[in-house]
């Protein structure tokens, strides 16, 4: 059997839509671009009514029809007012750790183009010495897009209701061995799906089955996209493409977290919404 080589387009891909806005309800940037770099190794490709895009491949029967999917959507932010001054208040688009955001550049998906700002708070030269002990929440930061007003903000473009995403550009680290950026949960799963579908049909690779490649949306409010693209390919067996937490960084005990990065893939045998299939499982292993 051929093996499996990401080529320079298939990186390039990669790059573009894991740098692309797009937080749950707001795929639709993302979903074009991987139905442009995906159609063209499907023999057909389906929307679904809330968005998610399959990408089929036919083999040598109709059934069993198999299900790879990763989701597109992104955590982010939704603009929920504009101050006066011309700052923006915000509210989450799936989880945050507030403690992680302070001083993030975002960009502002505005519908005359995005707009960079960073998310800002208080300065602690004003804080009280209680407020210097507590994590700043989210209720008590803004973004600032350079506005003096909130004139000047909405002669920008900003309306209530516009998304955010990080500004997190996609970058190989020194090493060479990794990379930066954000998004990877989960387009990562997503372009594994497709991927998957490429190497099939560019390695001529024959399958008793017929491949489901899913790109699914608003995993992060619910896990949305999942629900409907089950519903939609009537899947006889699925492959849930996700990330997981790399266990081996300062402060994790191992039990906690087992998988190590550069260590080959890991298999989930357990969470609170989902026991896998125990044949399927042993199958893999």
């Amino acid at each position: 059997m051929a093996e499996y080589r990401i080529t320079e387009e298939a990186l390039d891909f990669l790059k573009r839509v894991c740098e692309a806005v797009g937080p749950s309800g707001f795929e639709d940037d993302v979903l074009r671009m991987f139905h442009e770099y995906a159609s063209r190794f499907a023999d057909e490709v389906v929307r679904d009514n809330l968005g998610s895009l399959v990408f089929v491949k036919r083999g040598g029967s109709e059934r069993p029809r198999v299900l790879v999917a990763g989701h597109v959507d992104e955590v982010g932010f939704l603009v929920t007012s504009i101050t006066k001054e011309g700052y923006l208040t915000f509210t989450p688009i799936g989880g945050w750790f507030d403690q992680v955001l302070l001083s993030q550049r975002v960009v502002v998906k505005t519908r005359r183009g995005p707009i960079v700002g960073v998310i800002a708070s208080k300065p602690p030269h004003l804080l009280t010495p209680e407020e210097r002990q507590r994590v700043v929440t989210m209720d008590k930061m803004y973004i600032d897009v350079g506005a003096t007003s909130e004139e000047e903000a909405k002669a920008l473009g900003v309306r209530v209701g516009d998304p955010v995403a990080p500004l997190s550009p996609f970058t190989v680290s020194a090493t060479g061995k990794t990379i930066m950026g954000k998004a990877f949960d989960d387009r990562l799963g997503a372009f594994v799906a497709v991927e998957a579908l490429r190497f099939l049909r560019e390695s001529k690779i024959e399958h008793p089955d017929t491949l489901y490649a899913a790109a699914t949306v608003q995993e992060e409010v619910g896990l949305r996209g999942a629900q409907t693209v089950g519903w939609a390919v009537d899947h006889d067996v699925a492959i849930v493409t996700e990330v997981d937490i790399a266990g081996d960084v300062p402060g994790i005990d191992p039990r906690d977290a087992q998988a190590k990065l550069g260590k080959g893939p890991t298999i989930v045998t357990y969470d609170t919404s989902m026991i896998p299939n125990q044949k399927r499982k042993e199958c893999v292993i």
